[in-house]
């Protein structure tokens, strides 16, 4: 004799019912809640710790109209991995991964972040890591290099900043740096070509 149900499972009522419960109820989702931590829709939110920058208000407590291009000296999870540590004390707003251009941001652009070494140009300025070592061209990819100008255009037209070298700096420009990234090996000629037609 088959004795198939006539009525629903007590599983498929509860999730029948949990598919009727508005959405304003329900708990923000992971992606929702990324979006409303990134400041760069393209970018994944991987926050540095909070000990490892300043918290702000920008551009109304500072004017933003930098963006400071900086190169890793380290992987791109390692990167991450240091700025998550609160004894580091460093932190930059964008990270930028070299095989692909995935953008990870760290710090959100209203806070300040701690990667310039000096702090006038940190609270005057966005930070962008690229994955990758001063030395090894190899690690500036056509991805890094197209991801990257995107979200500088993105960061000059939210802010007002011109799309030159005068205010798309190396880490080495800044005033007391003892730095040398992005390094000889930069290529600012096709970055600020890129960025001006992103």
């Amino acid at each position: 004799m088959d004795r198939t149900r006539r009525f629903p499972s007590r599983r498929r009522l509860l999730q029948g019912a949990a598919a009727a419960v508005p959405a304003a109820l329900l708990p923000v989702g992971h992606a929702d809640a990324q979006a409303l931590a990134v400041d760069y829709p393209a970018a994944e939110w991987v926050p540095a710790s909070t000990s490892n920058y300043t918290a702000a208000n920008r551009p109304s407590t500072y004017p933003i109209d930098y963006v400071v291009i900086h190169v890793t000296q380290e992987t791109y999870a390692d990167t991450l991995a240091i700025f998550q540590n609160p004894a580091r004390k460093v932190s930059s707003h964008y990270v930028v991964r070299s095989q692909d251009g995935h953008i990870a941001q760290c710090v959100r652009d209203r806070n300040v972040g701690w990667h310039a070494g000096n702090w006038t140009y940190n609270t005057r300025s966005i930070g962008i890591e690229h994955e990758g070592w001063v030395d090894k061209p190899q690690y500036f990819t056509h991805a890094m290099y197209e991801r990257s100008a995107a979200l500088t255009a993105a960061v000059c037209s939210k802010y007002g900043i011109p799309r030159d070298r005068e205010h798309i700096i190396g880490h080495h420009q800044v005033p007391g740096s003892d730095h040398t990234d992005p390094g000889p090996y930069w290529d600012w000629t096709r970055y600020i070509r890129l960025v001006n037609f992103a």
